[in-house]
């Protein structure tokens, strides 16, 4: 099934605060993220409830991991992968931060 980026490069806390990454099929959204500030500061990408959650984090809307980038530089924050419907929200703190995002 071919598959399709409508747009793969954004800048978070400048134009938009967040992102929403979603597909029709189970996908994979590889992120390179640039923090542009002289501060650092990182990017936040939450999913959807998972069943990994220990009982502490029950009643949970979605699974939340945030990621450090430091002051300008760029940095591999890797992939993470979703199934079909699922959405995946990127966002920043209080930076500027370009990402670029690939499936």
């Amino acid at each position: 099934m071919p598959r399709k980026i409508v747009r793969g490069y954004f800048s978070l806390h400048d134009w938009e605060g967040i992102v929403h990454v979603t597909s029709n099929a189970d996908f994979l959204v590889y992120i390179w993220a640039r923090n542009v500030e002289t501060f650092d500061d990182g990017v936040q990408i939450a999913t959807p409830a998972s069943q990994f959650q220990g009982r502490g984090s029950t009643g949970h809307p979605t699974d939340a991991l945030f990621m450090d980038v430091p002051a300008q530089r760029g940095i591999d924050l890797g992939c993470i992968g979703g199934s079909a419907g699922e959405t995946i929200d990127i966002s920043s703190g209080n930076a500027r931060i370009h990402c670029l995002t690939t499936d």
